[in-house]
């Protein structure tokens, strides 16, 4: 069965001499299987193709990964290229197979492990693979762990450790969250299954502090180690970033033949790969601002709160204008947004405007900026105490009092002083 998700895919074979093929190989290791792959027929009358595969463990799954792809995968010069996502937040990854199976029209293959005796998920495994002309195939895997313990968080890294490139999108997440993942990391890369040559991680914009504290970690010597911001708005546009560091990363020496540089080399900018020699992390990455007024999230949530009885409130979140990333937020359960999206590419938007004043020669910093279609109204006003930290909020056009809601968020600036 191991095949299908993990081995190598091949051309339409006869399923009875796969079957006895799959029970003379064993499948996976200390599983037993319930698989299921079926055509069902979704709400809009459309044929749709499950590739779903249960599994329910009595072993540890990350070990048993670790076999398979000692076997099938223990050269990776000749194995098929493969990609595996590192999705920390849980808001891009599963997007972006998603977006490649519809793209390349090719199925999403789910593998759903499952705890013997109480039938729990423990995780659930994706993989898509994208052909393209005069390319080899390659394969994108993503690991959605759903219970804890220290079995568990090893499944994604045994996908990791034999892949040709880990990407770690990094989304809104806090200091110390960002520590526990480096740490978790740096002692993925030191275990000695880790074949992986490529370790990408995707920033927001501007994310200068986390980029400083990917610089301060020792990593290996013969890990080629990339930095990249980008703005994460869309599915389309974290994997275009992703594929153009792949295109040329992917004929680099693998793991065991890599050069041992002096130092590993970060770049902020993909098309800073291009250059003839990288800069060192400590030219690439500046030092991130000191001295600067630090808002408190518990402060925030409470000026937040106040703003969401106003009539036509649909969001509301503070949002670090340096990163785009979200300090708090406060939503109505009727109209679900996701802020990261909406933070993220509000900080974009400050920033450009922010640009603009200054070529126009405003006389003065950007205090607020208003958006308006025909169902909703977005207004952004940066703090006055915290000039990297704006309050965005999203509005019913048809039920809001756009004057009051301006004049409830002038009050949410002056408290906060």
């Amino acid at each position: 069965m191991l095949k299908s998700l993990f081995g190598e895919l091949g051309p339409a074979e006869d399923p009875r001499r796969r079957q006895a093929a799959a029970e003379a190989d064993g499948g996976f290791a200390a599983t037993a299987i319930l698989e299921s792959v079926a055509t069902e027929v979704n709400e809009r009358g459309q044929m749709v193709d499950r590739h779903l595969k249960d599994l329910v463990v009595s072993g540890s799954p990350a070990a048993a990964i670790r076999e398979h792809f000692a076997t099938t995968r223990a050269d990776l010069g000749t194995a098929t290229r493969q990609i595996t996502l590192l999705d920390p937040t849980g808001v891009w990854a599963s997007s972006v197979v998603k977006a490649l199976s519809d793209a390349g029209g090719q199925p999403i293959e789910r593998l759903h492990l499952r705890e013997q005796g109480t039938l729990r998920t423990l995780a659930m495994i994706e993989r898509t693979s994208l052909i393209r002309r005069h390319e080899d195939k390659l394969n994108i895997y993503h690991a959605d762990v759903r219970a804890p313990g220290a079995e568990n968080a090893e499944i994604p890294v045994a996908l990791m450790e034999r892949s040709h490139m880990t990407t770690v999108i990094v989304g809104s997440m806090q200091p110390h969250a960002i520590d526990a993942l480096l740490q978790s990391l740096r002692h993925a890369v030191d275990l000695p299954n880790w074949r992986c040559p490529n370790l990408l991680f995707m920033l927001p914009p501007n994310a200068v502090w986390v980029a400083n504290k990917i610089s301060a970690v020792q990593w290996p010597a013969r890990l080629h180690l990339h930095v990249i911001d980008e703005p994460l708005i869309s599915a389309s546009s974290v994997w275009n970033a992703m594929l153009g560091v792949w295109n040329l990363v992917k004929l680099q020496p693998d793991w065991d033949h890599a050069p041992k540089p002096a130092a590993p080399e970060y770049l902020i900018k993909v098309a800073e790969l291009n250059a003839p020699q990288a800069r060192p992390a400590q030219t690439t990455v500046p030092l991130a601002r000191a001295g600067r007024a630090v808002l408190d999230p518990a402060r925030a949530r409470q000026a937040l709160a106040d703003m969401l009885p106003l009539e036509g409130m649909l969001a509301c979140a503070a949002v670090d204008a340096t990163t785009g990333l979200v300090l708090a937020r406060e939503l109505r359960e009727d109209h679900p947004v996701d802020m990261d999206v909406v933070g993220s590419a509000c900080a974009q938007v400050l920033r450009d405007h922010r640009h603009a004043a200054a070529g126009m020669g405003l006389g003065g910093p950007v205090e607020e900026i208003m958006t308006s279609t025909a169902q909703r109204q977005q207004v952004m006003r940066v703090l006055a105490r915290y000039p990297e930290v704006f309050v965005v909020v999203l509005l019913d056009r048809q039920r809001t009092n756009l004057p009051l809601a301006r004049y409830k968020l002038m009050e949410l600036d002056k408290g906060l002083l």
